[in-house]
């Protein structure tokens, strides 16, 4: 593959006020400048803009050497009404600014091209020479000297998924509070892949993935509508990588786990016909395993339930499965038949909650997951114990996973959702079972089977009294 099309977008959000990213940017404007390069655009505009292109850079080199930045070489893309244009940047100083670097040898650059053989069109994109990664380490700029624009973490989207103003009120105020506390708790802590980075970056390029940025590690809330849909926790960049990568998530260089909720959705479902999944079902059953299809399947219905529930009907969610099968499940088929096969066997296996199917609820499930994911987030933050949330499950340190269990747990209990599902682990490719903290885990996982098996027998023994 070209290296050229491993490359991500020019993050417009970096800013520093440390004196030496100043010196340093003030020096290259000088350059640019005695060498006739800026014109007769504002010195202002040349700084702002040498700043976001500059620093955006540094990061990117410091994440991978070989990671190129695209941007655009459009003046469209920078009219007023455009997302650049409203973030106050300008075509024309933006363009002296890429030039210039490239002329004075800190840039390495490509201009945009079409790919014949896909159609595909891709950006104009560029990255940092030694000459400038050199400059920049001669000021002795830092990465912790650079971070991102503070913005606003509750997002209210419309139906088409483009966000709104809305009314501040003391329930979005909270919701922010909490979430900036948990940010800022969370920027305490290096989060990384152990993985060598050209393994990482071989890998994401056979799938056609964008670079990580480990700097996205600030968490919004995106609601859909209202503030009674969706309100799921997104941007973290370890929820935008293939779940094969995050078993190699490392917090502070300590190996991680990941704990999931089985089955949340479908039992969501299933608590809002006030049923309990496990004394319909058994204790033993698991609500993603289709006979015919096997173990193979499990993580797709797991990630298609939200898709049924909110899609129009079938046709619409056919093809919302199909993108899900090409993104995340290759080895699957993505045909028509092959799909409205696994829909019908998903719904033969839960008939009591078919009604909710093509029903519009998703945003409701959401809600209920984004709540009950809040609980446990603040919950580990009073214990001192970053955790990353991925929607229904939770990555934390192996030494706190007990906690980490024990939350998640409690907050089905302490939000009153009915159908409490059973707590899974995923191993992290460098856990190992044999550390002390693990009994306490097991010893949790054992007590909550055998309350649950006491539990079921008393419900079967009033059953057959009745």
């Amino acid at each position: 593959m070209d290296e050229r099309l491993y490359s991500r977008p020019l993050d417009v959000h970096r800013i520093s006020d440390y004196p030496e990213v100043q010196r340093m940017i003030t020096y290259l404007f000088d350059e640019m400048k005695s060498s006739g390069l800026i014109g007769k655009s504002p010195r202002k505009k040349i700084l702002k803009h040498l700043k976001v292109v500059v620093l955006d850079l540094y990061v990117a080199y410091l994440h991978d050497p070989l990671v190129y930045l695209g941007y655009s070489r459009r003046r469209d893309d920078y009219s007023g009404a455009s997302r650049l244009g409203q973030l106050y940047l300008g075509y024309r100083p933006m363009i002296r600014v890429v030039d210039g670097l490239l002329d004075l040898g800190y840039l390495e650059h490509h201009k945009g091209f079409q790919d014949q053989a896909s159609g595909r069109s891709f950006l104009s994109r560029m990255r940092a020479t030694p000459k400038l990664i050199d400059l920049i380490e001669n000021y002795s700029v830092a990465p912790s000297m650079i971070s991102l624009e503070d913005d606003q973490l509750i997002i209210l989207r419309d139906a088409d998924k483009e966000a709104i103003d809305y009314e501040e009120t003391d329930e979005t105020s909270a919701m922010e509070a909490t979430l900036r506390s948990y940010n800022t708790f969370l920027s305490k802590y290096e989060l990384a892949l152990s993985l060598p980075t050209d393994e990482v970056r071989d890998f994401l390029q056979s799938r056609r993935i964008a670079p990580l940025d480990y700097t996205r590690n600030r968490l919004y809330r995106i609601f859909n509508e209202d503030f009674t849909s969706g309100g799921r926790f997104y941007r973290g960049w370890w929820q935008n990588i293939p779940r094969e990568l995050r078993q190699y998530i490392t917090i502070d260089g300590e190996p991680c786990s990941e704990l999931d909720y089985s089955g949340q959705h479908l039992l969501l479902l299933y608590g809002l016909e006030g049923d309990e999944y496990r004394w319909l079902k058994g204790l033993d059953d698991d609500p993603y395993y289709l006979e015919a299809f096997g173990e193979g399947v499990r993580d797709l219905l797991k990630r298609s339930v939200l898709i049924l529930v909110n899609s129009a009907d079938e046709t619409e969610a056919i093809r919302a499965i199909r993108q899900k099968i090409n993104y995340e499940f290759p080895y699957l088929a993505s045909t028509d038949v092959y799909i409205r096969s696994l829909i019908e066997a998903l719904t033969d296996k839960h008939p009591e909650i078919e009604d909710h199917l093509f029903s519009g609820r998703g945003g409701e499930l959401q809600y209920q997951d984004s709540q009950i994911a809040e609980y446990v987030l603040k919950d580990m933050q009073a214990r001192g114990q970053p955790v990353l949330p991925v929607h229904d499950s939770f990555i934390v340190q192996d030494k706190y996973l007990a906690h980490l269990y024990s939350s998640m747990k409690e907050a089905y209990r302490m939000l009153g959702v009915d159908s409490i599902p059973e707590v899974k682990i995923k191993k992290g490719a460098n856990t190992t079972f044999d550390k002390p903290y693990f009994m306490q885990l097991w010893e949790l996982m054992d007590g909550e089977s055998k309350i649950n098996q006491k539990e079921l027998e008393s419900i079967k023994k009033l059953e057959d009294l009745l």
